[in-house]
């Protein structure tokens, strides 16, 4: 009898630990097709806090039904407080049954703060049919998104390497020999400048004057010819480096911070460059708005706006660089007859 009992608890025993370790188990998660919505976008970042110089990486991400076609619009112009650094776009690829389009922009913040990517208004519509009108466009906003840029000085303001003031200890009076000391000291320190001022004349002497900033762009230009014009790529990045050789020049031959500035940025201090006429002005705006077109927006050019891209920029230049001093006349002295 005692023993039928306790085969009874044994197998009581096991039940309930069979019990227990059922109930630890993962659920069965049953998948079920919800239906979604014909098209989704969303903008994403690769992070939200990043520090002065960072990369910060924010893509706009749209996936459709293949039944209806989409326009991501170029969202470089609306971007306020980062420098673009590079932009790109992902081939379309479908994945279950979805077609996934997809633009990124590489951007870095020079300045602490707090800044707002703005929300990308994405437009649909349903593909029309051979025999049907196209249907009315129709907008999809992604959501607006908020950036901290920190500096990268510690939080509080203390660096950790400064050591403290040593304690103060009484000097005594000085000795006999310290005033010849200081005199010596004197006549070193004045022998020491002396030779610093005359080699470094002797370098300025030797030294060749910087190159004038028309000649270094006139060189740029003259080496982008070289690009391979029936490759998309290159004819991309030659908007790309023309557009830098003319910032370049405007910040070499006026002065501008052309270089770390934006299209807008540079429109509006134009009216601070008294060296530029009003048309060469409207002129320089222009070209830099054209260039962003093919640069953000993904305009393709072809043969003659290339052509037309590169005298545009040529002839700015050259109107525009420093004219030559007169040369001074030569007076020749007549003899008395």
């Amino acid at each position: 009898m005692g023993s039928r009992r306790s085969g009874w608890r044994w197998l009581l025993l096991i039940v309930v630990v069979a019990g227990v370790i059922g109930c630890s188990q993962s659920p069965v998660i049953v998948e079920t097709d919800e239906p979604r919505e014909p098209v989704e976008a969303r903008a994403m970042i690769d992070r939200a806090v990043a520090t002065t110089g960072d990369l910060i990486t924010f893509r706009i991400q749209v996936s459709f039904d293949p039944t209806f076609e989409v326009d991501i619009p170029e969202a470089g112009a609306e971007i306020a407080g980062f420098r673009i650094v590079d932009v790109g776009r992902q081939e379309p690829q479908e994945k279950g049954g979805r077609v996934i389009d997809e633009r990124w922009y590489q951007l870095r913040a020079d300045l602490v703060g707090s800044y707002v990517l703005p929300p990308v208004d994405v437009g649909y519509r349903e593909a029309p049919s051979a025999d049907d009108e196209p249907g009315p466009w129709q907008t999809l906003t992604t959501s607006e998104i908020f950036v901290e840029v920190e500096s990268v000085l510690p939080a509080d303001g203390e660096a950790t390497d400064i050591r403290g003031l040593k304690p103060l200890r009484q000097v005594g009076p000085p000795v006999p020999w310290v005033g010849l000391g200081l005199t010596v000291l004197a006549i070193l320190l004045a022998a020491a400048g002396i030779l610093w001022y005359l080699r470094r004349r002797a370098r300025m002497k030797d030294q060749v004057p910087p190159i004038p900033a028309h000649e270094l762009a006139f060189r740029a230009l003259d080496a982008l010819r070289r690009i391979d014009f029936d490759d998309p790529e290159a004819v991309r990045l030659f908007y790309f480096q023309i557009s830098e050789v003319v910032r370049a020049y405007v910040e070499g031959r006026f002065g501008m911070n052309a270089t770390d500035l934006t299209t807008e940025e540079i429109s509006a201090d134009l009216t601070s460059l008294i060296e530029l006429a009003a048309d060469q002005s409207q002129e320089l705006n222009l070209f830099l708005v054209d260039t962003d077109q093919v640069k953000f927006a993904h305009r393709e050019p072809d043969r003659n706006d290339i052509e037309g891209t590169y005298e545009r920029a040529l002839s700015f230049v050259e109107a525009t660089r420093p004219l030559p001093e007169p040369a001074e006349p030569v007076q020749v002295e007549r003899e008395a007859a």
